[in-house]
């Protein structure tokens, strides 16, 4: 759980627990076992959507990880083919094989 969702969850907690042992006194002041049971269930919703995000962020680390390695290949291909061209013709055809001189 991220760390500004963790202490949410426990700070919210703490209050519905602390109202909840003193609700008869808190009944004029327009607040009522219902509002915290609600409270509750938006805490649960949190934590399940919290998790949701959590599990995605661990997919997309995996997926970026896996991507990051495909483009070091791809760019080792690319530098040994340019750097063949670049041995093997002179400047000015360069061009035809697609190496563009950027001196």
């Amino acid at each position: 759980m991220s760390k500004t969702i963790d202490l949410q969850v426990e700070k919210s907690q703490t209050l519905i627990d602390g109202l909840k042992k003193n609700l008869s006194q808190l009944a004029d002041k327009g607040i009522d076992a219902n509002q915290l049971d609600q409270m509750t269930a938006e805490l649960q919703q949190l934590r399940v959507a919290n998790n949701e995000c959590d599990e995605m962020r661990r997919q997309l680390s995996q997926k970026v990880k896996a991507m990051n390695e495909v483009l070091a290949r791809v760019k080792a291909q690319f530098a040994e083919k340019k750097k063949t061209i670049k041995g093997y013709y002179p400047q000015e055809e360069w061009m035809r094989y697609g190496v563009a001189d950027k001196r």
